[in-house]
């Protein structure tokens, strides 16, 4: 049998209900949820817990996204681990041109659906070498 390392998600977002909804869904497609609910918050636990990936609201009190982004990537703990933006608003070409210069991996609009986030989430962990082990529907079922 086949067994494949548990993908861990630092999940940072000011908004509870974003937390507790997307925590769902990512649990349920097989991945452990680290959820954490403001920049500083997210930046320690980064440090503590060295996640897979980082998916890192943009709007947020004590330290916003960038600030927390700024700090990930200047620390030689954290600046590995790939980051998505997550956001409500429509990125322009030169922004996410700018994210990617500042070390982001692109981001994941807050209303997209759940099988495209998911499709994203996994592209990206691929790409940093990780083999993502999510249940089948089946499996669930």
């Amino acid at each position: 049998m086949n067994v494949k390392k548990q993908i861990h998600i630092l999940l940072v977002d000011d908004d509870a209900d974003i937390l507790r909804l997307f925590s769902g869904w990512f649990t349920q497609e097989g991945y452990e949820v680290l959820p954490a609910h403001d920049g500083n918050e997210g930046r320690e636990m980064a440090r503590r817990f060295q996640p897979d990936l980082i998916l890192l609201d943009i709007h947020m009190p004590v330290i916003d996204g960038y600030k927390a982004l700024e700090y990930l990537k200047n620390d030689k703990e954290t600046a590995h681990i790939p980051v998505l933006f997550l956001t409500n608003e429509d990125m322009s070409i030169e922004a996410q041109k700018t994210w990617k210069e500042m070390g982001v991996d692109g981001y994941l609009p807050k209303s997209e659906p759940r099988e495209k986030m998911i499709a994203t989430i996994t592209e990206v962990l691929k790409r940093h070498g990780h083999e993502p082990s999510l249940k089948s529907k089946e499996e669930v079922a």
